[in-house]
């Protein structure tokens, strides 16, 4: 039983990758042209943060890291707004590239999850 239990926490971690990446592919989409439904400018509606106040802070909340995951959905959150508002600015180009301020976000995100996929 403990081994179906280390299994569905490594899937719990493995969603919320997934969840980021869905967030990064829902703003891209904005960014190039698709409507916004509006989710992916709430840190209670985007991917991830559905991830993290449904499941997450419940399951894992006595860990560190889970309140760090918290401030990267409050960063990413703010990011995405701002690069939706130069997009409707008419600076798609800038808004496109800005993208990339979502690489150092995803990369502490992933060292997180690991962290708490290996104390779980």
């Amino acid at each position: 039983m403990l081994g179906s239990q280390d299994n569905l926490q490594s899937m719990d971690i493995r969603q919320a990758r997934v969840k980021f990446i869905l967030f990064k592919s829902k703003l891209r989409s904005i960014l190039y042209g698709s409507p916004s439904d509006g989710s992916v400018l709430s840190a209670r509606e985007n991917s991830l943060g559905q991830w993290l106040y449904s499941s997450a802070l419940q399951n894992y909340g006595h860990l560190p890291q889970i309140r760090e995951i918290e401030k990267i959905n409050l960063s990413i959150t703010s990011i995405a707004k701002g690069l939706v508002n130069l997009y409707k600015g008419g600076k798609i180009e800038e808004a496109r590239t800005g993208l990339s301020h979502l690489d150092g976000c995803e990369k502490e995100l992933i060292r997180l999850l690991t962290e708490i996929e290996s104390n779980a």
